[in-house]
């Protein structure tokens, strides 16, 4: 995949569980931190709380491909690989420098109206912000 978005985790001590690697929800939390510095680094998204539409997580999934330990540094690859009209969907790979691959998560994020509680189109300004960031058109 051709990832544009690119950053770092570090494995804390505290990550890891009683059979010595890094507990199998802690992932999902690196992938959430991913997708925020994702979002982060579109300046026109301008941060996740608006008037209009919030993103909102509706699935979750993540592939365990090897037991990561501390200390490491995992580089998260991560990106919109699909984006409909009120979805997208989001990948990434979690990779250790001395392990490789580590796992791969994806998700599917709904843009809600936070006053209806409804689902609604993704704004425009971040259609464009993030095709501009992917460089491709959904």
């Amino acid at each position: 995949m051709d990832y544009k978005v690119i950053t770092q985790q570090k494995v804390s001590w505290g990550d890891m569980d009683a059979f010595g690697h890094v507990n199998n929800t802690v992932y999902l939390k690196y992938f959430e931190s991913a997708r925020i510095e994702y979002f982060a680094q579109i300046p026109a998204i301008g941060g996740f709380v608006s008037a209009e539409a919030i993103p909102v997580l509706a699935n979750i999934s993540c592939s365990y491909k090897k037991p990561v330990v501390y200390p490491d540094v995992l580089q998260m690859n991560v990106m919109v690989s699909k984006m409909g009209s009120a979805s997208l969907e989001m990948t990434c790979d979690m990779v250790s420098p001395t392990l490789g691959l580590a796992a791969q998560a994806s998700c599917t994020i709904v843009m809600i109206d936070p006053k209806k509680g409804r689902s609604v189109r993704i704004p425009e300004h971040w259609r464009t912000a993030i095709e501009e960031v992917e460089g491709k058109s959904y």
